[in-house]
């Protein structure tokens, strides 16, 4: 927009109040936090909640089961309660970490500088700006003495950006090359400027990144397993009921049974398909393992992104204040023998207490570490700071005694400083390692001295030349050696320049074969632009439309995409991502916080692992409770199924309350220890399935299973018919049989190989949560008054003895069932069933 105003006056109050009216306050448009109904109707949303919900309501409307559908109701509202009060929580979380906009700025107003709250400020105010300012909105330079601006957030480029008056701007500029203008949220490094306010709110730069975040977030692997897994378990608990009522109407057809009993055994049976306690199982595992996060310094705002961290098989990181510290630092040095390179670096700089541009204070830092102080009583006459004309800054200082003449310091790029120095041999072996110090990807920075009071003399005295580079974090190598053990590809996005990029990124570990910058993406088609996108290892001089294209690319490929980021560049990457990090570090920022799934408060990479590892445990224990779950439902199916057919005299093998008592009840307490459980070794070896949660092998492994567990109980209930039992006796039977033989698939799910390999007995939960559970059918079974309502009575030894078996031989035979493919020619220890990558279950 162009704006004309009285740049040596400002605004009038009377135009600033009527363009703050026009305009509307200097804030971004914050997204509101959902209401409680929104945050609820989620929840329901959701196609296991659904199902729960149309099961609780079949319960108690057409089969009269008022406490069995009470129960289910109660399930459907715990999982709902945890969920909603979760992400409220981790929003309130997120809210509280603050902001970086600017809470006050210096306008002119009627001629007087003066200060008024950021969103107050208007487009045509006169704006000023010095060292250690956050500037409050987009605004043209109109003067400036030396500027340095933080533009990280935006651009990703670390090293801070000069700015001088009639400089590039415009949108056809990139950013970081926009040296004529100033953005709103970027930090002031050095120098002071006066600015002309041109945009402001959702207007500015960083308002039109966020305005990029609308639309919904990408589902997380988990919640698009869940859906799928739902609608399957839909359709079985579908197909089952169905088939019960077709056989049992043969059986209404000879009189053998009222057309009633058979349609609301058959409703029992579909409701029996569906695993009631699976909601609450994830939901519970997914709520602790949030709190478990969140000591760590991970906040999830989203309970599926936990199992999503786990199944990440690309991490997008951003270099700056993740891989590095943010900071710079001097990692090397060429000097002439006898020169004084760090006191020169004392006296030309500006940094004060820590504050300053990022280049003075690492100098600062560098040069007191090596004992460097300047004489007392030495004193500044003149200076010149960092120019982007000159590429240097100069210094005039005096010493303390009269006979010491005026000493003129200059320190900058080397080809600058360099030309002003007397040649000869020590300038030639200066000019010689500065591409050696280049090809490192380190800034080099020139020192020269001479005896002048003339900020522009040449002839100087060469003192040497200092590689300063972004830290890296100590952490970050590790990590990265983390990532590749548990089968993670690691990038690194960076707006930085390439050869900087590659440099760091061989010191992290991370490939640098592959560096492709944005330029060179430039002009490409759409499917070539994507391949070079994928095969890349390290990303520099993006700009964020190149970083959404990278997620969407990565997405388009099959992988899963953790993305992270700290400014308002990598918001719309991290808004696409299956599971977008914020790193909450100093200089993030909150569109950043709002657009991720979860956000790191310490900035470090090495916390990401560790929420892989959580997601990883998580995924395991997801994998085992749908495992344990849908064996035993499809058990009870066949068991019901086939008897139907072997044993006509029992009209219905297992009565409708004796299938509700045992999904209910029965599966909860198991299933929840399974979410929670913690298996022995390093979580980052389980590796997760690509193909999801109810893929065709993982059913095959159920469907095997669960004929395990129903011919043994149909071998246990056959005998009890032979020897003549009632039919109360034998349902009892089968109701005993059953709940023991699928207790102990607990422990055949949870194992990576077999069931009592070394460290099975790892899990105190699950063994407490089995004997609890056995327990309580016990009880029912030995007890008349307890069992008198789920239609069971009391056994004789034999019937004991015949459950009992079952219960030892289950674990045994599903073992034998996988001996072949634990034990196949592509076999590998850690992986079950031999193939990389598997989870288990």
């Amino acid at each position: 927009m162009s704006i004309k105003a009285d740049t040596s006056a400002g605004l009038g109050e009377a135009e600033a109040a009527r363009l703050l009216g026009e305009y509307g306050p200097n804030e971004l448009p914050r997204s509101r936090p959902p209401t409680l109904v929104a945050r609820v109707a989620r929840q329901l949303a959701d196609p296991l909640s659904i199902l729960l919900l149309i099961a609780g309501l079949v319960t108690l409307l057409v089969l009269a089961e008022i406490p069995e559908g009470i129960a289910i109701l109660t399930i459907l509202v715990v999982n709902v309660v945890i969920g909603a009060g979760q992400e409220a929580k981790a929003d309130q979380a997120v809210r509280a970490l603050g902001t970086l906009s600017a809470p006050m700025a210096k306008v002119r107003r009627d001629g007087v500088t003066r200060r008024v709250p950021a969103a107050e400020v208007v487009p045509g105010d006169v704006i000023e700006v010095a060292a250690g300012d956050r500037v409050p909105a987009d605004a043209r330079v109109l003067e400036a003495g030396a500027v340095g601006v933080d533009e990280a957030m935006l651009t990703g480029e670390s090293r801070s950006a000069g700015k001088r008056v009639g400089g590039a701007g415009g949108a056809g500029v990139a950013l970081g090359d926009r040296d004529g203008e100033l953005f709103s949220g970027t930090l002031v490094v050095r120098g002071a400027a006066t600015a002309l306010v041109e945009r402001t709110g959702a207007a500015t730069e960083m308002g039109r990144i966020a305005g990029a975040l609308e639309g919904r977030q990408h589902k997380g692997p988990l919640e698009a397993d869940l859906a799928q897994a739902s609608r399957r378990i839909g359709l079985l608990a579908l197909i089952a009921g169905v088939i019960m009522v077709l056989l049992g109407l043969t059986r209404v057809s000879r009189g053998e049974a009222a057309l009633l009993d058979i349609v609301l055994a058959g409703v029992a049976l579909a409701i029996a398909a569906v695993p009631e306690s699976l909601a609450t199982a994830v939901t519970t595992a997914l709520a602790l393992g949030s709190q478990r996060m969140a000591r760590l310094g991970v906040i999830v705002r989203r309970l599926s992104a936990i199992e999503a961290l786990g199944a990440t098989t690309v991490i997008a990181s951003d270099k700056t204040g993740t891989l590095t510290t943010g900071r710079l630092a001097v990692v090397d040095q060429v000097t002439i023998a006898g020169a004084d390179v760090w006191r020169a670096a004392l006296r030309c700089n500006d940094a004060r207490d820590g504050l300053g541009d990022a280049v003075d204070v690492a100098l600062r830092a560098a040069a007191e570490r090596n004992g460097a102080r300047l004489s007392h009583g030495e004193r500044r006459l003149k200076s010149r700071p960092f120019d982007a004309e000159t590429r240097s800054m100069a210094v005039v200082t005096e010493g303390p005694l009269p006979t010491e003449g005026p000493l003129l310091t200059v320190k900058g790029a080397p080809e600058a400083v360099l030309a002003r120095c007397v040649p000869g041999e020590q300038t030639d072996r200066l000019m010689n390692a500065v591409t050696e110090l280049a090809c490192q990807g380190l800034r080099v920075l020139a020192l020269a001295e001479g005896d002048s009071d003339d900020l522009d003399a040449g002839g100087l005295r060469p003192l040497g030349l200092l590689g300063l580079r972004d830290e890296i974090r100590p952490s970050a190598l590790r990590a990265v050696g983390d990532c590749r053990a548990a089968g993670i590809r690691v990038m690194m996005v960076t707006g930085d320049h390439g050869d900087t990029a590659r440099a760091v990124a061989e010191e992290v570990g991370i490939d640098s074969a592959a560096v492709v910058t944005g330029a060179s993406l430039e002009g490409r088609g759409a499917e070539d632009r994507a391949a070079r996108l994928r095969g890349a290892s390290v990303l520099a001089r993006v700009d964020p439309a190149t970083k959404l294209d990278l997620v969407r690319a990565l997405q388009e490929g099959g992988e899963v995409v953790t993305m992270t980021g700290d400014g308002v560049n990598d918001a719309p990457a991290l808004r696409h991502a299956d599971v977008g990090v914020a790193m909450a570090g100093e200089e993030g920022t909150d569109v950043a916080r709002e657009a991720a799934a979860v956000v790191v408060t310490n900035g470090e990479l090495g916390t990401i692992v560790t929420g892989v590892r959580e997601g990883r445990r998580l995924h395991h224990n997801v994998t085992s409770m749908i495992g344990y779950l849908l064996t035993g439902n499809l058990a009870e199916i066949f068991l019901v199924l086939v008897g139907l057919l072997l044993w006509p005299d029992l009209i219905i093998p297992l009565l409708p309350v004796h299938l509700l008592w045992i999904n209910l009840v029965l599966d909860g307490i198991p299933a929840i220890a399974l979410g929670v459980d913690r298996p022995a070794g390093d979580p980052l070896a389980l590796r997760p399935r690509r193909d999801g949660l109810l893929s065709g092998a993982v059913l095959r492994r159920v469907a095997l299973r669960s004929l395990v567990v129903g011919l043994l109980v149909i071998a246990a209930v056959e005998a009890a018919r032979r020897m003549g039992w009632s039919d109360e006796q034998v349902r009892t039977q089968a109701v005993l049989t059953l709940v023991l033989a699928r207790l102990t698939l607990a422990y055949v799910v949870r194992a990576r190989r077999w069931t009592f390999e070394r460290g099975w007995w790892h899990g105190r939960t699950i063994t407490i949560a089995v004997a609890a559970t056995a327990l309580l059918q016990v009880l029912v079974t030995l007890v008349p008054f307890l069992g008198a309502p789920l239609a069971l009575v009391p056994l004789p030894a034999t019937g004991w003895a015949l459950a009992l078996g079952t219960a030892v031989l289950t674990p045994l035979l599903c073992d034998l069932a996988r001996w072949p493919a634990v034990n196949g020619a592509d076999a590998r220890p850690g992986d079950e069933y031999g193939r990389p990558g598997t989870g288990t279950g």
